[in-house]
């Protein structure tokens, strides 16, 4: 549409459609053929919700066509069924909430780097991209989650993290403009190499961490040195090992697991970081924009973590269920991604297969050639749930059950509910906390685009979604990378 830039996300367009047509309601079809199939936009709490509980619905094929090159189909989002199942009870020990607690020191000092960083842009006082500043700090943490690994791409190259995210670049969905994007001649050959790069860091990191609970098999399961690590793919080989007696005891582990572990450890690099990483940057801007927020937020750290930044660190780091003691900092990390959701997700429709509109009782069926897309943005900004929809209002999730600011039931989905609902949901909120309460009273960031728009010739160019700057682009990123500048706050 013509009110887009051009580089808008996709998933403003329903919502645009939706401000422009308020009769199509919360559930319509989209016919953007040849680019992409007949769509079923489903945009409310209870269509979403025949989707995602009542009637679990599969993936739609092109999102696990959009993975294959990352992940070989051996992922929890491109697998189905009982496969699915099978493996999702495998890596949830490792993402519970209680699990991810004991990892919090782990978080502490990958922020600390990241705050280092700021520290070091603050003395140049010159313009910086904090998408790319929070990219790295995301991939750092998620390493260590995930693969006990120290990637430690803050500070210096990673090939294995840069092999992901030239892969990432070489993606398609299917839906692209460019035909070249999909069908570029050279794709399948990057796909191979970058492969490769990953898994020959990868492998080893599952394989090391075999021959740790082999050992400590063999030690009796005593031993201090020899003991497995708490990170997801150690709870993952400990559940599997567990159903597997026989495997601790020869030397090999099952293909079958081995593959999924290197596939599913990349998924999890990719969207354990991608996604976080924007919603740090949305949350850090929101707060620029919204100072009393920021001034109230700054006062529940003083109140918690005590005066001041400096002790913030080794206090949360010695009781990290502190973070858990801050309930405006949690509203406001939620009013962020209901603003700016990083992500939505898509389904494929069934035989027979139909989604009921409860208010106008009309009845849309979905066939298995339909895509249906839950766009958890549009859901998120209607103003028939949400009052003052636009507004950054962290205070709506304080308000109690019946007041005229309580949220909805159901329409907050950055995570989507139900069994296929994000595994990292707890990962991403304790980072989130963590990043704010070591960021928020040391430094005072402010966005810049005013700035770069004025060195540039903008005449004719659409560079705002309903005069939001810092519009989301890509995969959910804000456009620019969030040009920032940063300065240290005296104590």
């Amino acid at each position: 549409m013509a009110k887009l830039p051009k580089d808008a996300h996709p998933h403003y367009l329903p919502d645009q459609l939706r401000r422009c047509y308020p009769e199509l309601g919360p559930i319509f079809y989209l016919d953007a053929w040849p680019f992409i199939t007949l769509t079923l936009v489903v945009a409310s709490p209870d269509t979403l919700a025949q989707i995602t509980t009542a009637h679990v619905l599969p993936k739609f094929p092109a999102i696990k066509d959009f993975l294959y090159p990352l992940a070989n189909g051996k992922d929890l989002v491109s697998m189905d069924g009982a496969e699915w199942k099978y493996w999702r009870n495998m890596f949830n020990p490792g993402f519970s909430a209680s699990h991810l607690m004991t990892l919090v020191p782990d978080i502490v000092r990958e922020t600390t780097v990241f705050c280092d960083i700021l520290q070091e842009n603050a003395e140049k006082k010159d313009i910086f991209r904090m998408k790319a500043l929070t990219d790295n700090l995301a991939m750092d943490v998620i390493g260590k989650v995930v693969l006990d690994s120290n990637i430690g791409c803050q500070r210096k190259s990673n090939p294995m993290v840069n092999a992901l995210r030239r892969q990432m670049r070489w993606m398609a969905f299917g839906g692209e403009g460019n035909p070249l994007q999909q069908y570029h001649p050279f794709r399948p050959f990057v796909h191979r190499y970058n492969t490769y790069q990953m898994n020959r860091y990868i492998a080893p990191e599952v394989e090391a961490r075999l021959e740790v609970h082999r050992n400590f098999v063999k030690s009796g399961e005593s031993s201090s040195t020899h003991r497995p690590s708490r990170s997801v793919i150690d709870l993952a080989l400990a559940a599997y090992l567990k159903q597997n007696s026989s495997v601790s005891k020869v030397g090999g582990i099952d293909p079958v697991f081995k593959e999924v572990a290197i596939n599913q450890m990349k998924l999890f690099l990719f969207s354990g970081h991608d996604t976080t990483s924007s919603t740090v940057c949305y949350t850090l801007y929101l707060l620029t924009v919204y100072p009393k927020a920021l001034s109230r937020l700054r006062k529940e750290h003083d109140s918690i973590l005590g005066p001041g930044p400096s002790q913030a660190s080794r206090r949360i780091s010695q009781d990290p269920y502190l973070i858990n003691k801050l309930p405006f900092t949690a509203a406001v990390i939620k009013e962020s991604m209901r603003l700016f959701p990083a992500a939505s997700t898509t389904r494929s429709g069934e035989p027979g297969f139909t989604i009921t509109d409860p208010r106008s009782g009309l009845h849309y069926p979905a066939d298995p050639a339909t895509l249906i897309w839950l766009v958890s943005h549009a859901c998120q900004r209607d103003p028939a749930l949400w009052p003052r929809a636009d507004d950054f209002l962290p205070e709506r999730w304080l308000a109690r059950e019946g007041e005229e600011l309580s949220p909805p039931k159901g329409a907050w989905r950055p995570f989507e509910h139900g069994p296929r609902a994000c595994i990292g949901k707890e990962l991403s909120m304790i980072e989130l906390k963590i990043v704010l309460c070591l960021v928020a009273r040391r430094f005072d960031i402010s966005s810049v685009y005013e700035e770069l728009d004025a060195t540039m010739n903008m005449k004719g160019k659409v560079v705002n979604v309903d005069g939001e700057r810092a519009y989301q682009v890509g995969k959910g990123e804000p456009s620019g990378f969030l040009p920032c500048r940063v300065r240290v706050l005296k104590l």
